[in-house]
């Protein structure tokens, strides 16, 4: 798959301050056995949005040992901290897209179909100019079910307020594509829905705030 492909526009940092020397072949040499090259439409996949420092594709691949986790990440430091949590648990079902999701989605054959989509903590960009930024809108969501399986199941989560809000919106916009199945319990927390605790989420539990889950299944 290709991602070089300048016209999927990225915004804030790709990688952290300290680690601005690393050059793109470096990059590619630590990450290139783990970048996912082709897509079997008989393989189950199950696509982590945005996976930031690794902690829920590693999660994945350890409760879903039979498909392949696709961590689809923009952020190089995410990326190799990514690889290093691989070699470290000797993780053989994960495979790595360094780029835009919508450029994933939009190069994928559309006979690979997936069995489910994460979107952990996407950034909530809170400047009401930089709104439009946000990831998750009726478009996208269309995006997602095209590629979604039958009964295929989307989860979101977010500890912004004001997206929390959008994804509602978004989510009613879009009613006939999807079941919101928490619908009357989308404050409790993650972990009463997955064992699984993300630099993020702790973020948001430490300052007070109370994350939302979204779970959807495709219709």
């Amino acid at each position: 798959m290709n991602i070089d492909n300048f016209k999927y526009r990225v915004y804030g940092r790709t990688r952290s301050r300290g680690k601005k020397s690393i050059t793109k072949e470096n990059f590619l040499l630590k990450t290139e056995k783990y970048i996912i090259k082709k897509l079997d439409k008989k393989t189950n996949y199950i696509l982590d949005i945005g996976s930031g420092y690794g902690e829920s594709t590693i999660f994945l691949s350890t409760n879903n040992k039979k498909n392949i986790i696709i961590s689809c990440e923009t952020y190089i430091n995410g990326n190799l901290n990514l690889v290093n949590k691989i070699e470290n648990h000797g993780v053989t079902n994960i495979r790595i897209y360094p780029g835009n999701v919508n450029q994933f989605l939009d190069n994928l054959n559309q006979d690979i179909k997936l069995k489910k989509i994460y979107i952990l903590f996407p950034d909530p960009w809170p400047k009401k100019k930089h709104i439009k930024r946000r990831l998750i809108t009726n478009d996208f969501l269309k995006k997602l079910n095209i590629f979604l399986q039958p009964n295929g199941e989307i989860v979101i989560a977010t500890d912004s307020l004001s997206y929390s809000k959008q994804i509602f919106k978004c989510i009613f916009n879009v009613k006939d594509l999807f079941n919101w199945n928490n619908q009357r319990n989308m404050y409790l927390d993650l972990n009463d829905y997955y064992d699984l605790e993300t630099k993020y989420y702790n973020k948001a539990i430490i300052s007070g705030k109370k994350p939302s889950i979204f779970i959807l299944t495709k219709i």
